[in-house]
C-alpha cells in the first residue's frame, strides 16, 4: 500500500491547493520547454555563423602570415624590426546588440579610422606596406569572430541552465506532485469510506 506521507494534512482544501500548485508548475515547465527550443534554434544559427566567421578569420590570418613572410624576406628580420609602425588613434570596435530569448547578442565591427604615418621606413617597399594592411584587415574579422564566440558561449550557458531546470521539473518536481495528489486522494477516499461505514453502524436498527 502507498505510504501516506501527506495523510496527516490531507483535506479537500489541501488537495485543491496542491492541484493549483500543479497547474503553476506545468505552466512553468511549458514556458521553460519553449524557451529551451528557441535557444536551441538560435544556437544552431549562431553555430553556422561562427563556423563561417572562423573560416573567414583563418583565411585572413593566413594572408597576413604570408604577407609577413614576404615582408621579412624583402626587408630582412632586422629591417622588419626597425620598420616604423602605423598608428591607428581612431581605431574602435563598434557594437550593436539585440535581445534574444532573454539574452543580449552582439554584432561587432572594427573601424580603423585615419592612419597616422610615422617616419618613413629605411627602405619602404610595397611588400612592407602590404604586410601592415593585411594585419589591419585582420582586426575586422577578429572583432566579428569575437562577438560571435561570445554569443555562442552565452547561448550555450543559458541553454544548459534551462535544460537543468526543465529536467528537474520533468523528472523530480512534477512526479512528486502527482504522487502527493494520488496519496491525498487515496487517503480522502479511505476517510470517506470509514465515515460511510460509521454512519451505517450507528444507524438505529428498526424492528
Amino acid at each position: 500500500m502507498t505510504e501516506l506521507s501527506r495523510a496527516p494534512t490531507a483535506s479537500r482544501s489541501a488537495l485543491l491547493e496542491i492541484k493549483d500548485e500543479l497547474r503553476l508548475v506545468r505552466d512553468g515547465y511549458e514556458f521553460l520547454d519553449e524557451k529551451r527550443i528557441l535557444l536551441a534554434a538560435e544556437m544552431l544559427r549562431q553555430r553556422d555563423e561562427y563556423r563561417q566567421r572562423q573560416q573567414d578569420f583563418i583565411e585572413r590570418f593566413h594572408l597576413a602570415a604570408d604577407a609577413l613572410v614576404e615582408a621579412a624576406a624583402d626587408q630582412g628580420l632586422q629591417g622588419l624590426e626597425v620598420a616604423p609602425p602605423t598608428e591607428l588613434p581612431g581605431a574602435r570596435i563598434e557594437l550593436q546588440s539585440r535581445p534574444c530569448v532573454g539574452q543580449v547578442l552582439l554584432e561587432a565591427s572594427f573601424t580603423s579610422g585615419e592612419p597616422v604615418r610615422g617616419p618613413e621606413a629605411v627602405r619602404p617597399t610595397p611588400k612592407l606596406a602590404a604586410c601592415g594592411e593585411a594585419f589591419t584587415d585582420l582586426f575586422d574579422v577578429a572583432a566579428i569572430l569575437a562577438a560571435s564566440t561570445a554569443n555562442l558561449a552565452r547561448l550555450v550557458h543559458e541553454y544548459r541552465r534551462t535544460e537543468r531546470r526543465v529536467r528537474a521539473l520533468e523528472n523530480i518536481v512534477l512526479p512528486e506532485i502527482h504522487r502527493d495528489i494520488d496519496i491525498m486522494e487515496e487517503h480522502l477516499e479511505l476517510v470517506e469510506q470509514e465515515e460511510v461505514i460509521r454512519v451505517r453502524t450507528l444507524r438505529p436498527v428498526q424492528i
